[in-house]
């Protein structure tokens, strides 16, 4: 009787560990299928109008609802230890960059890091810094706003959107949001030069009357999902016209492809993309500010900026340093011709700006 009893107890132990060991690898996200390109292409479809993507790489953000604060966990820390500071990014150029930079000067500050960059879409990031899978990501102010927060634009205004996502994170997430830097990689529309001297492009409120004779590239999202917020409907809404005479959704890798070979004349862009420059595009002024801003912010766990005070200046540092410039060379340096590995991009940048040795 004793024998089966204790077979009895040591089954339901084990049945116990078994369950609670597969809740543990859950995502507690929503991912939402990436969009199908309608262009055949070699690279990952875009899932949404967010920034900062570029040629080679999916975008970055799709919708997903705000991850509630009952989610938020953390790492099992052995006392007297100080946690890992594990180092993420997205899964595009500029993301991994960015991510390298982190890491780099924190690495430089004598702060020991690991390294999980480009994990993926934001439903992933956001979702593993809240578990405390990862310490510290490169996240975009919009992003923060309209597709985890899920709170309205109210303003478009830089200061107003940073300082909503600065108030919330800690509230919602217990995660601290850094200063942001200096460009914003937000939603635009570039033309070819042809294009532009045609019809003496220089700014939206130019094209909005003339896009009924252009033809258009764009991810599926800017025409969907995104499409009132920052996408062609809210240039509908801001301009009046853009009626393209026709629109083409290609996966985000393909759609400046399509517009240097002549497909298209316009396309759907994200303004510190290495290819406008790289290849001679012109970037349209958004001279009415339709689209929101995406400023570039450290997002980390406040129980890692409790365990290393310094991670905050290190990080603030870079901040005033990234301006559109200088982010749109060297997401050229990584996708261009040159085809630089992330993590050199990243050290050659700090070392120049004397931020490390």
């Amino acid at each position: 009787m004793y024998k089966s009893k204790l077979w009895l107890s040591m089954l339901l132990t084990v049945l116990m560990a078994l369950s609670l060991g597969l809740s543990a690898c859950g995502d507690n996200t929503s991912t939402s299928p990436a969009a199908t390109p309608i262009v055949a292409s070699t690279t990952a479809p875009a899932t949404t109008t967010t920034p900062a993507a570029s040629a080679t790489t999916a975008s970055t953000t799709t919708t997903t609802g705000a991850v509630s604060p009952t989610t938020a966990q953390g790492p099992t820390i052995t006392a007297g230890a100080k946690p890992k500071v594990i180092v993420s990014s997205k899964n595009f150029t500029e993301a991994i960059i960015l991510g390298e930079m982190y890491a780099a000067a924190l690495e430089n500050a004598g702060i020991p890091v690991e390294r999980k960059l480009n994990l993926g879409t934001v439903q992933i990031t956001q979702a593993a810094i809240v578990r405390g899978d990862i310490s510290l990501y490169p996240e975009y102010t919009g992003t923060a706003l309209l597709s985890v927060l899920k709170l309205p634009k109210d303003s478009n205004d830089p200061k107003v959107v940073y300082d909503k996502v600065a108030a919330e994170y800690p509230k919602q997430f217990k995660l601290a949001v850094l200063d942001p830097g200096l460009f914003n990689n937000t939603n635009a529309i570039v033309v070819s030069k042809a294009a532009a001297d045609k019809y003496n492009l220089r700014t939206l409120s130019d094209l909005s009357p003339v896009a009924k004779e252009l033809r258009l590239a764009a991810v599926a999202t800017f025409t969907g999902t995104r499409s009132e917020t920052d996408g062609l409907k809210s240039l509908q809404k801001t301009y009046g016209g853009f009626d393209f005479k026709e629109v083409k959704l290609f996966d985000l890798g393909l759609k400046y492809e399509a517009l240097k070979t002549g497909q298209v004349d316009a396309a759907q862009a994200f303004s510190t993309d290495g290819e406008i420059s790289g290849y001679g595009f012109v970037l349209l002024e958004d001279d009415k500010k339709n689209f929101p801003p995406y400023q570039v912010v450290p997002i980390i766990r406040e129980d890692i900026l409790a365990a290393y005070p310094n991670i905050k200046p290190v990080l603030n540092a870079i901040a005033p340093h990234l301006s559109a410039e200088k982010m749109t060379a060297l997401n050229w340096s990584v996708d261009g011709p040159e085809k630089m590995e992330p993590v050199d991009a990243a050290k050659n940048f700090l070392k120049k700006e004397g931020l490390i040795k």
